[in-house]
């Protein structure tokens, strides 16, 4: 086995053996929602749908706490089953769909029909028309050779091309024309369409959009168009990779720039490290150096090195809780300190024990008679 395979063989062990029977499922769900989202129709060729589809493709795994290997891993995966699917169900379904002999009224046209002759190698098309109420003058007849099929959208057209529909194809309001291989290459995918337009005088030709009739892909030929089906998909799964990874991108840096911004905060004693800084009663946020929470009132116990240093602190001679200087009663266990011994930690060390206390005349904190300044007020005795 060559380094490379070898490499590779790690990276996937360590992608894989992370991922739980949940994130798998998860991420299942994520591949059918990303898929069922571009197989709407207008969406695989539309930049909403290929947004939609990448969120929920980043989203679901993350919420499950997927890693980003793990994310780029699935993205894979789910590349090669869109493409299967866009390019061997959903396309080819809509290529037939749209491929009809008779399609439906709309704008300016009525009974279109598309009468392909196998023998002679022909498409006639047969149509009535009213251009009453639209700007361009005259019917045109529009093809050009498909190139993409994204999934179940508008195809691509390599270059379009339009028909002057005249005396010759016209009588009344009726219009014939027939389409032969001189005019395109049957065996290739076309799509056709009826548009009422206005020549500038120059040869540019400006359709009415609204007029148009309803597109027919000429797939009743016998047109090759897998290729065109799964270049559409390939192509649509480009745009939703290149959604993604600027989601995955975003989501990497900016989680570790908070990481970077808590980790100064915690060297900085403004917070507790991870799995500290909350309450274990109710969840609230605490900051260190607080003794009780602000939310509910417990007693919020840490280990002795994540303390904050004060110059004096009182300890509850009961249950050894810090309490603080002006204290009366332990936050923890309830002792009452008035009248009871005390133990009081100087900055420098020193240990005192005082078996009473008096008020501070300057701020009316407890203070143990032995003290020889406030704890609260700095009032020197």
């Amino acid at each position: 086995m060559d380094s490379n395979s070898a490499e590779g063989s790690i990276f996937s062990r360590k992608v894989f053996r992370s991922i739980t029977v949940l994130q798998i499922i998860a991420m299942c769900a994520a591949a059918v929602i990303g898929i069922a989202v571009l197989c709407v129709a207008g969406f695989g060729g539309s930049a909403i749908g290929w947004l939609i589809a990448a969120v929920v493709v980043y989203m679901i795994p993350h919420l499950f706490g997927v890693k980003p290997r793990g994310k780029i891993g699935f993205f894979a995966v789910f590349a090669v089953l869109a493409i299967i699917v866009g390019g061997a169900v959903v396309g080819p379904a809509f290529v037939e769909g749209n491929s009809k002999e008779s399609v439906s009224d709309r704008g300016a046209f009525s009974n279109v029909t598309y009468d392909y002759d196998d023998a002679a190698d022909t498409i006639t098309v047969d149509a009535d028309f009213d251009l009453t109420g639209y700007d361009g003058d005259a019917p045109y007849l529009c093809y050009g050779k498909v190139t993409l099929v994204p999934f179940n959208s508008s195809p691509q057209i390599e270059s379009l091309n339009t028909v002057l529909l005249d005396g010759a194809h016209v009588s009344g309001s009726h219009l014939q024309y027939t389409l032969t291989d001189a005019d395109f290459d049957m065996s290739e995918l076309q799509n056709i369409v009826l548009a009422a337009g206005k020549d500038d005088g120059s040869g540019n030709v400006t359709l009415d959009v609204k007029s148009a009739s309803v597109a027919t892909l000429t797939g009743f030929t016998g047109a090759e168009y897998g290729s065109q089906c799964f270049a559409g998909a390939a192509t649509v799964i480009l745009y939703v990779l290149f959604i993604f990874f600027v989601i995955l991108i975003f989501s990497t840096v900016m989680r570790r720039t908070i990481k970077g911004k808590r980790d100064k905060m915690e060297s900085d004693g403004r917070l507790y490290p991870q799995g500290y800084g909350r309450c274990e009663k109710c969840g609230a946020l605490v900051l260190p150096g607080e003794i009780k929470c602000r939310k509910c009132g417990t007693y919020i116990d840490r280990p002795e090195d994540m303390r904050r240093r004060k110059d004096d602190f009182f300890q509850c001679s009961e249950c050894g809780a810090e309490v603080p200087g002006d204290a009366q009663v332990c936050p923890k266990c309830g002792a009452k300190f008035d009248g009871e011994e005390n133990i009081v930690s100087h900055a420098d060390g020193k240990v005192d024990v005082s078996e009473e206390s008096f008020s501070c005349p300057n701020c009316k904190a407890t203070v143990p008679k032995n003290a020889e300044f406030c704890p609260k007020c700095g009032k020197k005795f």
